[in-house]
């Protein structure tokens, strides 16, 4: 539409040149345009200081000159000399300019500047009307990417797509060059995966402190800094030295419980800016990576909780019971060790079930002291604990066996339990000597057990 009414002025004042140029700085850069002119260069931006079109803009007022006898160059539009004799500008605030130019003299009068007005009134609605519709389509394209990310996010979740897909899709919604997710690791800021560029060596590399992306994670703050700001030309974004000069920059933190564990960063590496329309959504994203990693790393740590009694920290007995049956798989010499604390019951009268808790810790804890730091400690169930020990056994099992009765003996006695209430069971077996069957190896270490009072 606003070429047909370039067209139309053309026409109307039978005209060597029309063009509508729209301010970005200093520069003016031309939308639409005829002309004869073989020199005029659309795409040829012109400055708005020490020419005819700049004058306009600046001082937001029509120009007339209806003898131009100038040097051409002030024109700022044509790579040579057209003979141009007539010149008329007309202002759309301060964002714009029409020029109207002719080869004759007297051209341009006040009425032609009232018809340009009216032209340019009709050209400043139709670029309204145009923006709007772009506004409107641009929002329709964001909501359905939004929607694309959440599939994918959910998709993440279920472990259908990777990370860098979903960044990939992240990326088309920012207008960016490329993006990172990066998690925080003993205090520092490491890159997890990238999107947009070449990796390189960045992913698993830690980001030094004061670099920009690290000021997210210790400030935990969004960070939107501008199109060429000064900020990105004094600090490097992620590393020194790094591989990419950064324009713009986005960083939003990812929080869980007031903590801040990440950053989500979006890097323009040319003219393109990042997309002011889309922050809020890329803040909606953010907090959806934040619940994603939250999620992941509480599934991870139930995974790993799973396999160790909650109440000692020694490994459940199916893991000590995998353990064994491996080693007997690869015909290896091991010992179990079996230490049973007695009288469970009175201990829970006498100390409540917290106290019980703190001796059965302590009890686990002096299992491992006695027989190494490396040595795997199962609880079975109440106060029996089963220790595996690589070889057959020999004086140190036995010898370890007399130290663990002395070292609980003198736990209890700690917890103020009187001489005789506390009873410790004590057994040892080896294999292939007492069976090569690991079931029944616990069978036999039943039958060989201690009984025995703490003094």
């Amino acid at each position: 539409m606003i070429d047909r009414l370039s067209q139309l002025i053309f026409n109307i004042y039978e005209a060597f040149t029309v063009a509508l140029y729209m301010r970005e700085k200093d520069m003016l850069n031309c939308i639409s345009a005829v002309t004869f002119a073989r020199s005029f260069d659309q795409k040829r931006p012109v400055p708005i200081e020490s020419t005819l079109p700049g004058w306009v803009i600046k001082h937001n007022s029509p120009l007339i000159i209806p003898n131009f006898d100038k040097d051409e160059d002030v024109l700022g539009y044509y790579g040579g000399d057209e003979g141009i004799k007539s010149f008329m500008g007309y202002p759309m605030d301060t964002s714009g300019v029409i020029i109207v130019d002719c080869k004759k003299k007297y051209v341009f009068t006040d009425k032609e500047k009232k018809i340009l007005a009216s032209f340019a009134s009709l050209i400043h609605e139709e670029m309204e009307r145009e923006e709007k519709a772009a506004h409107a389509e641009e929002t329709i394209d964001e909501l359905f990417a939004e929607r694309r990310i959440m599939n994918l996010l959910s998709a993440l979740n279920t472990s259908k797509v990777s990370t860098p897909e979903v960044l990939s899709e992240i990326l088309g919604l920012s207008g960016g060059s490329f993006c990172f997710i990066g998690t925080e690791r003993k205090g520092r800021l490491a890159v997890q995966d990238v999107a947009g560029i070449a990796s390189g060596d960045m992913v698993q590399k830690e980001c030094p402190a004061g670099s920009i992306a690290s000021l997210v994670l210790e400030g935990g703050h969004e960070l939107l800094l501008p199109h060429d700001s000064a900020y990105l030309r004094e600090k490097p974004v992620l590393f020194p030295n790094e591989p990419f000069k950064a324009r713009q920059f986005f960083g939003f933190p990812l929080i869980t419980e007031d903590t801040t564990f990440g950053v989500l960063g979006f890097i323009s590496l040319n003219e393109i800016k990042l997309k002011e329309s889309a922050i809020g959504a890329l803040r909606n994203v953010s907090s959806l990576f934040s619940l994603y990693f939250t999620t992941q790393w509480m599934r991870e740590h139930l995974d790993r909780i799973r396999d160790f009694d909650p109440v000692t920290g020694a490994v459940q007995f199916p893991v000590f019971l995998g353990a064994v049956e491996s080693l007997a798989r690869k015909k290896e010499r091991f010992s179990i060790l079996c230490v049973k604390l007695g009288n469970m019951a009175l201990y829970n009268r006498r100390m409540g079930c917290d106290g019980t808790n703190d001796l059965l810790r302590r009890v686990c804890q002096v299992i491992r002291y006695c027989a190494g730091g490396k040595t795997f400690v199962a609880r079975k169930n109440g106060g029996r604990f089963f220790v595996l020990l690589k070889g057959g056994e020999t004086y140190e099992t036995r010898n370890m066996m007399k130290l663990l009765y002395h070292a609980i003996g003198k736990s209890l006695a700690e917890e103020g339990l009187s001489p005789g209430a506390g009873v410790i069971e004590l057994g040892t077996v080896s294999y292939p000597d007492d069976s090569t069957d690991p079931w029944e190896l616990f069978d036999r270490i039943e039958e060989k057990k201690i009984r025995k009072y703490i003094e």
